[in-house]
């Protein structure tokens, strides 16, 4: 089980359960049983599964999803639900839409009809149009990593550098010049990312459970400032494999955990 059903047990007894969701770094068949039981205990209240009527799963076929899926999607979504009037669409790779069936989805983000829910599905953040992530809520689900794949060093660089992003200005990580010269290149770099997100991981599963166990709900600005920084670490580590050189990259990353400070649009999981 992976930490989306926390995520929607906290968000459903906050009532907080929005009507689009952005679920990167992950696929379909990944958390297919978790979403069979967030839609039986969230939405529906009874057993699902992905293959109930009311639930409309949209793959790719030949790395692409055509404009006819979406208008197909769209004529379904208005016949009339079998349970509760809920109905349930998920797109799984979204970042295969064209442009012309993504306009045509964009009709449907951005006027949602009541008891619609969608749920789109994407292992690459990156490519998804910033048009369809601006009416989503966007969860991000870590990537698996285990402590001993890090060796001593790598520890000891992104240790320090959690120290100074949990201090109250994250202004001062840019005045660190040591971080240009102690990671000696970009393979280095990417650990390091690779580390904090592993630290990121743990610290979050803490918050979300301390939030639902004790009814916490002043975590909830913890865990968006939480979300902001994993995706920020994810989205540098993917980058990575471009041509950016190793100082660069650390710039980049500078530069946006700055403007992770002053925004709070992102949801980690």
């Amino acid at each position: 089980m992976t930490n989306i059903y926390n995520y929607f047990y906290n968000q459903f007894n906050n009532n907080t359960i929005n009507q689009s969701y952005l679920i990167g770094n992950i696929d379909l068949e990944s958390i297919a049983d978790d979403l069979e039981k967030i839609f039986s205990e969230f939405f529906f209240k009874k057993k699902v599964t992905l293959n109930y009527n009311d639930i409309y799963v949209i793959k790719p076929e030949n790395n692409n999803i055509s404009k006819e899926k979406i208008k197909d999607l769209i004529f379904n979504l208005k016949t009339t639900s079998q349970f509760n009037n809920i109905k349930i669409y998920i797109i799984d790779e979204c970042e295969k839409l064209n442009d012309y069936s993504c306009n045509s989805l964009l009709k449907l983000l951005e006027e949602p009809q009541n008891n619609i829910y969608a749920f789109l599905i994407t292992k690459n953040m990156d490519s998804i149009k910033t048009t369809i992530i601006s009416r989503c809520q966007k969860i991000f689900i870590s990537s698996d990593f285990t402590k001993n794949i890090f060796d001593d060093k790598i520890e000891q660089i992104g240790n320090n550098i959690m120290k100074i992003i949990e201090k109250p200005s994250i202004n001062i990580i840019a005045q660190n010049y040591d971080l240009y010269s102690l990671i000696e290149n970009k393979n280095e770099l990417q650990q390091v990312l690779n580390y904090l997100l592993f630290k990121y991981d743990i610290l979050l599963n803490d918050t979300i459970k301390d939030s639902y166990l004790n009814n916490k709900i002043n975590t909830d600005n913890n865990i968006k400032k939480i979300s902001n920084i994993m995706i920020i670490l994810n989205d540098n580590i993917n980058r990575l494999n471009g041509n950016l050189n190793k100082n660069l990259s650390i710039d980049r990353f500078i530069i946006e955990l700055w403007r992770c400070n002053n925004e709070n649009s992102w949801s980690w999981i």
